[in-house]
C-alpha cells in the first residue's frame, strides 16, 4: 500500500521565503545579509562573509511595511549562528554562504512584529 505523499511541517514556527536585506553586528563588525526565509525564532540568510558556527550577533531587521512595502519596521534581537554553508550556486559572484541564525535572545513584541509581518506576507492578514 502506498503512503500519502504529503509533506508535514516539522518546525516549532513555520518558515517564509521571503527576500528581506538586513544586518548582523558581530565583533565590532557589520555584515550586509539577505534572508532567504523567515520565522519568529530564525532566519536563513546569504552573506558574503564566513561566520563561525556558535557565533553569537546581533540581528537588526527591516521589516517592508506600508503602502508597497516601501517604509520599514527595524527590529532587533540576538542569535546564534546554527549551520553555515559556502554556496555552489554560479549565480553567486565571489564568496557567498548561506547561514542559518537561531534567535536566542527575542523580546515578545519583536516576535509578534515579526510574525504579523509574515501572516501579511503570506497573505493569512
Amino acid at each position: 500500500m502506498k503512503k500519502p505523499n504529503k509533506y508535514v511541517e516539522k518546525r516549532r514556527q513555520p518558515r517564509i521565503k521571503k527576500c528581506i536585506s538586513f544586518e548582523i553586528k558581530t565583533n565590532g563588525s557589520t555584515i550586509a545579509a539577505e534572508s532567504i526565509d523567515l520565522s519568529c525564532i530564525g532566519v536563513n540568510c546569504r552573506v558574503n562573509k564566513y561566520i563561525h558556527a556558535m557565533t553569537n550577533l546581533k540581528i537588526i531587521l527591516a521589516l517592508p511595511c506600508g503602502d508597497q512595502e516601501k517604509e520599514a519596521e527595524y527590529v532587533e534581537c540576538n542569535g546564534v549562528v546554527v549551520r553555515v554553508e559556502k554556496t555552489s550556486s554560479k549565480a553567486d559572484v565571489g564568496n557567498i554562504y548561506v547561514m542559518a541564525i537561531y534567535f536566542n535572545e527575542i523580546s515578545e513584541s519583536v516576535k509578534e512584529k515579526i510574525a504579523n509581518f509574515l501572516k501579511k506576507s503570506s497573505g493569512h492578514s
